[in-house]
């Protein structure tokens, strides 16, 4: 199972036979395969969340003083605040911006540095008004390949919601991101589905995803809870399908497991 397998079909007996031509992970893209938006995001701004250009931030100043600031950082990078040079904040997450806008601020209002108990204190707090929109070029084995203009907190996996998901012949363990014409991150899809992880990774203008044919899938039939298409990795075995389907029925007949594999132009049949 592990060195060679081409195309794969384990089946084990049952007393209620079930069968499904559904790729694992499918169903989730299914509602999105007409071009459908992403879903809204409504949630707090990540602590990880890096500013760039067109981003809209609210600086608000209370205490001792009271103002507050509507700013947008510019194709430079920077934000304009009257009798204040130009502050670049690009590619700073949100607390390291506020940082460098205290530092700065306190040169228009000295209540910055006062002590809390002063009576002169004046706080400053920021906040995401609105994220800038990042252009994402997805490519290859997807339902619906284009540039798609999307916000700046959209992941991959609800980029790749926005086209319709891996086609019949897309990868869903090899999903790659690029940037500048180099691979950032190879991302595997099962991670999410079969384990609810998801790595925090923000896309950038010009981004592109790129989505390429699988290489090894196998198909369960029979007395599986989740039968249809699994792909594989060359490391992975039985199982690591039966993980990824959550094992058999219990009506199963679990201490045998038959193998039909295609090599060649040969048939081959395995029991285990």
């Amino acid at each position: 199972l592990v060195s060679n397998f081409g195309n794969l079909s384990f089946s084990a007996a049952s007393n209620n036979q079930r069968d499904s031509s559904s790729r694992f992970g499918s169903a989730f893209f299914r509602s999105g395969q007409n071009g459908s938006e992403v879903p809204q995001l409504y949630i707090a701004t990540p602590s990880d969340y890096q500013l760039g250009p067109g981003d809209e931030l609210l600086i608000s100043l209370y205490g001792a003083s009271e103002e507050s600031y509507t700013v947008q950082l510019t194709r430079e990078g920077t934000i304009k605040v009257d009798r204040l040079a130009p502050i670049y904040l690009s590619g700073l997450s949100i607390e390291d911006a506020k940082a460098r806008l205290l530092s700065r601020f306190s040169e228009i209002y000295t209540g910055l540095k006062a002590a809390d108990n002063d009576p002169s204190k004046v706080s400053l707090a920021l906040s995401l008004q609105n994220a800038r929109s990042v252009v994402v070029n997805i490519t290859g084995q997807v339902n619906t390949p284009g540039t798609y203009t999307l916000s700046a907190f959209t992941s991959v996996i609800n980029a790749l919601y926005a086209a319709g998901g891996p086609n019949n012949a897309g990868s869903y363990r090899a999903v790659r991101l690029l940037r500048g014409g180099r691979i950032i991150k190879e991302i595997d899809l099962y991670d999410f589905f079969a384990g609810g992880k998801l790595t925090p990774l923000y896309l950038q203008d010009q981004d592109v995803l790129q989505v390429p044919a699988f290489e090894a899938q196998v198909q369960l039939k029979g007395a599986f809870k989740t039968p249809g298409f699994y792909e594989l990795k060359k490391d992975e075995t039985l199982a690591d399908v039966l993980s990824y389907s959550g094992g058999f029925l219990s009506d199963g007949y679990k201490d045998r497991v038959f193998i039909s594999r295609i090599m060649d132009f040969k048939r081959q049949s395995v029991t285990l």
